[in-house]
């Protein structure tokens, strides 16, 4: 039996980075490995035999009131009696000083990257706002790099949930046998079942889910969508970035392109959708992409939108999300084909089953027991 403890300094409220964590670890206990999770504090909803909360719910009030406090007293938790586990799982986070100590003691570590290379990801933002003529707009900096530079020489092994993330790694110089290539998932729970016939309608609803941003290719997707000409509308659901809303002013102004802040039932904001648009330019392996192709859509995405899942031509269609011309075009094939759609909607729907948190859990368990039967 292989005992694994993981480290998640954040609140766990199964939303967000931490139903990621919760959703991988959770499930993760088998006749061969068994995983512990240390958080800060979770919902009752997390809760279970394998969690152990570091801060006392009566303490939460005095411990919040400090942006640290919360990460200390977890590490410090984490740290009392990590040296009775086999392997440690270290997500973002983390300080430099608790990898070191896992380091002292000879743990294999594995760690979390939920994105690209941070050094590539500033890259590519920084490029990206310098196309819209304004200032960098994101909140990376040198710093970052640096600190996460620290934790990969640390970090024996790193997931990579996607790969295009696999990819920003090898090119900043780390070593290919470092790197596992995988994926995340989405929740059944999340998503019950609902008849999958829609109603005959001469118009096409496009859907994009996620923050309205530049990094989530937002002003693309809106420019595209303006030179396609399709008759239809195109629905934003997510919180929109100042930079989205002042360079895409007059686009968001038009009538067939509505943006919703939030939506307590996100499953309708996939069913009332024909496909799913989402060019974004940096991405680890996002949710919503497993979540739409769960229910049922087809997905016009970039490679970095594509995550692990999307396969071109099958599941949507990918493309570079600078490329105009072929996001024009993309929108145009979709909505104006019932049949492609049709067969991309099964295609996805049957490819997502295989991305279910409870098979991409196994999956990870497997391969930290293949890796460290190669250490």
């Amino acid at each position: 039996m292989l005992h694994i403890s993981s480290l998640f300094t954040f609140y766990c409220a199964d939303r967000g980075v931490s139903h990621t964590f919760f959703s991988l670890c959770q499930q993760w206990n088998y006749p061969d490995s068994q995983v512990r999770m240390v958080v800060p504090n979770c919902e009752q909803s997390c809760r279970g035999s394998n969690l152990v909360e570091a801060i006392p719910q009566y303490l939460k009030w005095l411990y919040y009131r400090s942006a640290d406090r919360p990460r200390d007293c977890t590490e410090k938790r984490f740290l009392r009696d990590f040296k009775d586990f086999d392997v440690i799982y270290l997500w973002p986070n983390t300080s430099i000083e608790t990898f070191r100590k896992v380091k002292q003691e000879n743990k294999p570590i594995f760690l979390e990257r939920i994105n690209c290379y941070t050094k590539e990801a500033k890259f590519i933002l920084d490029d990206a706002y310098r196309r819209l003529g304004i200032a960098p707009q994101h909140q990376i900096n040198a710093g970052m790099i640096q600190e996460e530079d620290a934790e990969i020489s640390l970090a024996d092994f790193i997931f990579c949930p996607g790969p295009e993330v696999k990819k920003s790694f090898i090119e900043a110089g780390v070593p290919e046998h470092k790197l596992i290539l995988t994926s995340y998932g989405w929740s059944p729970k999340r998503f019950p079942p609902f008849s999958i016939d829609k109603p005959l309608s001469d118009t096409i609803t496009v859907v994009f889910v996620g923050s309205v941003s530049v990094r989530k290719g937002a002003h693309l997707l809106l420019r595209a969508w303006e030179k396609a000409g399709i008759k239809g509308r195109l629905l934003l659901y997510g919180t929109m970035e100042p930079a989205i809303a002042e360079t895409c002013s007059r686009i968001l102004g038009r009538s067939d392109v509505i943006h919703r802040d939030y939506t307590s039932d996100i499953a309708l904001a996939y069913r009332e959708a024909d496909f799913f648009a989402f060019p974004s330019l940096e991405e680890g392996s996002p949710l919503v992409t497993y979540e739409a192709m769960a229910n049922g859509l087809p997905v016009l995405t970039s490679p970095m939108g594509a995550g692990a899942v999307v396969r071109d031509g099958q599941d949507g269609i990918i493309v570079s999300p600078y490329d105009e011309e072929a996001l024009v075009t993309g929108l145009q094939q979709l909505a104006g084909c019932a049949d492609l759609r049709l067969r991309m909607s099964d295609s996805a729907r049957s490819r997502a089953e295989e991305f279910t948190w409870e098979k991409v859990a196994r999956r990870r368990a497997q391969l930290v027991l293949e890796r460290l039967k190669l250490a």
